[in-house]
């Protein structure tokens, strides 16, 4: 009967897999870019992540307490690594104080620092067990009072392969619902409405679609600013092209250049729930890839 239950667990996570939203990536093995097409989970936490499913399985799994735990695990035919994010809960140490609980004694400074694409904080540390030959990475991911921990256990010999994919999930991260308008590379996209808003050497082509309908959907152009009373910056737009609506069903393509190291293009929409909303629009300096940053 368990056996039974299993099975049909599985088929319908490959179902769900095979209709969930999808992107191209790019992960890095031993220095070398590899393409890999990346399928968007959303938990039921209030976060999301892009993981491989070519080479991993999501799996929630909820136990004798009635707890709900989530479970990237590599697929049979690999070896056998996994990432496990666990429901915080009220008895859990939060934040740097749950590290400090599995750290063994290892000094803050040697915690590892990044930020994952939605801007959430990643910070963690790695314990080689070499009685097992298994590497154990622990991580807290924070955005304001949001946080998530998080396992990743692999085997030594897997560390470059499996346990660099692992990783590369976890950098995907987003706290909060995912933007109404998605972004991606358009120059493979020539069927699509084109709109020409720049066509110099720094120009590429990028396909806007919509994950739900908005309107007055407009790119900008961006110019940041300092204000030096309030020690912040912010951002200056000029419309560069506009339309009254994007629908799931009707993505388009804008050329767009892009300049340095801070954004100079984004875009601006009203949400299904009236509320009007300003991205910023960059460009991964390691791979290219796009993505949407609300200011």
């Amino acid at each position: 009967m368990k056996r039974w239950i299993l099975s049909c667990l599985i088929v319908m996570m490959m179902v769900c897999a095979a209709c969930a939203e999808t992107r191209q990536g790019v992960v890095y093995l031993e220095g070398e870019a590899e393409p890999i097409t990346e399928t968007l989970y959303e938990t039921p936490w209030g976060f999301s992540f892009w993981y491989d499913a070519e080479t991993f399985d999501v799996i929630e799994t909820v136990n004798n307490n009635e707890v709900t735990n989530i479970c990237v695990t590599a697929k049979e035919e690999f070896a056998p690594a996994s990432m496990d994010f666990m429901l915080p809960d009220s008895a859990m140490k939060t934040g740097l104080e749950y590290l400090q609980a599995m750290d063994g004694g290892i000094p803050e400074s040697d915690y590892e620092a990044d930020r994952t694409e939605g801007g959430a904080a990643l910070t963690g540390f790695a314990k080689a067990d070499y009685s097992t030959m298994l590497n154990r990475e622990y991580y807290v991911i924070a955005d304001g009072e949001k946080w998530a921990p998080a396992l990743i256990v692999c085997p030594m010999e897997a560390m470059e392969g499996l346990g660099r994919r692992l990783y590369g999930v976890l950098q995907t991260i987003t706290f909060g619902p995912l933007p109404a308008v998605r972004v991606e590379d358009g120059e493979d996209q020539e069927a699509l409405p084109s709109v020409f808003v720049s066509d110099d050497e720094y120009s590429v082509w990028v396909m806007f679609s919509a994950r739900r309908p908005v309107t007055n959907f407009e790119v900008l152009d961006l110019e940041m600013t300092y204000d030096e009373a309030n020690d912040s910056f912010s951002f200056n737009t000029e419309t560069l092209y506009a339309q009254e609506a994007l629908t799931p069903d009707q993505p388009i393509r804008v050329r767009l250049a892009f300049y340095g190291d801070i954004p100079n293009n984004g875009v601006s929409f009203v949400d299904e729930d009236g509320t009007l909303c300003h991205y910023a629009l960059d460009m991964s300096g390691e791979d290219g890839t796009l993505y949407l940053s609300a200011f």
